[in-house]
């Protein structure tokens, strides 16, 4: 699949690993988004930029980093550093797949009180979010 920021200056292709979208409630989506950034998981490695002179990378964690483009500012990924697990902006992609499934939300305790998604979804707190990546981390080392 191929996708890219607004203006066109940064330009992918990835494939996905399926179609379950998550939402993200961190206090940086937030703050980034204006909302909630809504993300689609990657196969690991194939995220590939075809035209990236203006992709920038900002270390937003420890453990994580966002892909961003600096001429019109979308968000296109976050990844762990050391890219073991990846996922892009899912509004990001050219044509979206016709089956995509609003899955997961994560840092649920952090989101705000005035709005809240219809569907019935998985939901994980900072704290499973963290435990998850310190696992998997372990489990690579």
């Amino acid at each position: 699949m191929n996708g890219q920021c607004v203006c066109g200056e940064t330009i992918f292709e990835v494939e996905l690993k399926n179609h379950d979208v998550h939402v993200c409630h961190c206090s940086i989506c937030r703050r980034q988004t204006s909302g909630v950034i809504m993300t689609i998981d990657v196969e690991q490695g194939s995220l590939k930029f075809l035209k990236q002179d203006h992709l920038s990378v900002y270390n937003s964690s420890a453990w994580g980093e966002r892909g961003f483009c600096n001429v019109c500012g979308t968000t296109l990924f976050w990844r762990t550093k050391d890219q073991n697990y990846c996922n892009i902006n899912v509004f990001s992609l050219n044509e979206q797949p016709k089956d995509l499934n609003l899955d997961m939300e994560i840092y649920i305790d952090c989101k705000p009180e005035f709005y809240a998604f219809e569907n019935s979804t998985k939901k994980l707190t900072e704290a499973d979010v963290v435990a998850l990546f310190n696992a998997e981390s372990s489990d690579q080392n």
